[in-house]
C-alpha cells in the first residue's frame, strides 16, 4: 500500500482523506471509511521510503535531515517507534529540550512494537549510545519487554554486551545502581549470556570512583560498609544469578576475593 496514492476500496475514488490519529481513510465521494492497522501503515511505501532515509541520515550524524523524514513518517503512522525516537533525540540534543527522551520511553512502553521497529530501534540506540548513558535502563526495559521469545535472545545478548560495559565503565558514582536497576541487570543475566556486562560490573567494584579500592579508604568503616551494601553486594547477587556458562564460576571466584577484602577490613 502506497500512502502517496490512496484510493477508496469501495468506489475507487482518489478523493480521500486520511486521519493518522485514528488510522482511518475516508472517501469524500462515497463516504466509506476504512481502518488501517499499525502493521499496514508501517509497511506502506511512504513509511518505508522515509524510514530508510531517516535511519540513513541518523547513522551519518545528519540529525536534522533524519528528523525531517521522521516527521514524514508520523504524518502516516503516528506512533512509529523509530521515527518517534529520532524526533525525541533531535529535541533532546539538538533543540536542548530536556526530558524529550524520557517522554519517548514513557510513551513507547505502552505500545506493542513490531519486529522491524525493535530492530530499527536497536540500530539507532547503538549509533547514538554515546549520548544514552542516562537512559540505559529505559532502553533495556523497552527491549526486554519486546524481546521475550527464545529467538530474540542472541540479538538481545549482543546488544547488551555491546553497550552496557561502556556505560558501566563511565559511571562516576555508584548512584546509578538503584535496586530497581540492579534488578534489571539481574533479570538480564539470568535470561541471557552477557559476560562482558557482568565482568564490567565486577571490575567496577574496584574502579568506580566511589570505591575504597580507588581511594584506598577501607579504614573509613561507615563509607566502606555503605559501598559494599549498596554496590558490591547487589553485583554479587547478579553474578551468582548468572545464566549457567563457562565464565560463571570464574566470576563468582573473582567476586568472593573482593568480598573477602571487604570482610577483612570491616571486621578488623
Amino acid at each position: 500500500m502506497d500512502m502517496t496514492n490512496l484510493q477508496c476500496h469501495g468506489c475507487g475514488s482518489g478523493n480521500v482523506t486520511f486521519d493518522p490519529k485514528r488510522r482511518v481513510l475516508k472517501c469524500n465521494q462515497c463516504g466509506k471509511e476504512e481502518y488501517y492497522s499499525r502493521a499496514t501503515l508501517n509497511s506502506s511505501g511512504t513509511v518505508l521510503f522515509s524510514k530508510q532515509n531517516a535511519i540513513k541520515f541518523f547513522m551519518e550524524g545528519k540529525i536534522e535531515n533524519a528528523q525531517h523524514y521522521s516527521m514524514d513518517i508520523l504524518n502516516v503512522s503516528k506512533d512509529n517507534a523509530p521515527a518517534l525516537y529520532i524526533i525525541a533525540y533531535y529535541d533532546e540534543f539538538n533543540m536542548k529540550r530536556d526530558g524529550a527522551l524520557k517522554e519517548f520511553f514513557k510513551t513507547i512502553r505502552d505500545i506493542a512494537l513490531e519486529y522491524d521497529e525493535v530492530r530499527d530501534l536497536m540500530q539507532l540506540f547503538k549509533a547514538s549510545s554515546y549520548n544514552l548513558m542516562d537512559f540505559e535502563f529505559d532502553l533495556l526495559t523497552l527491549l526486554a519487554l519486546n524481546m521475550q521469545s527464545d529467538e530474540d535472545i542472541p540479538e538481545l545478548e549482543a546488544f547488551v554486551d555491546q553497550v552496557c560495559p561502556a556505560f558501566i565503565g563511565k559511571r562516576s558514582t555508584i548512584t546509578y545502581l538503584k535496586p530497581e536497576n540492579a534488578e534489571i541487570y539481574q533479570e538480564l543475566a539470568e535470561h541471557c549470556n552477557i559476560p562482558k556486562t557482568c565482568f564490567a560490573l565486577l571490575k567496577s567494584i574496584q574502579t568506580n570512583p566511589d570505591s575504597p579500592f580507588v581511594s584506598n579508604t577501607f579504614y573509613l568503616k561507615s563509607r566502606c560498609r555503605y559501598f559494599y551494601e549498596q554496590y558490591a553486594e547487589p553485583i554479587g547477587k547478579i553474578v551468582y544469578g548468572m545464566k549457567e556458562n563457562e565464565m560463571k564460576k570464574k566470576f563468582i571466584a573473582y567476586y568472593e576475593k573482593l568480598k573477602a577484602q571487604f570482610d577483612r577490613n570491616l571486621s578488623s
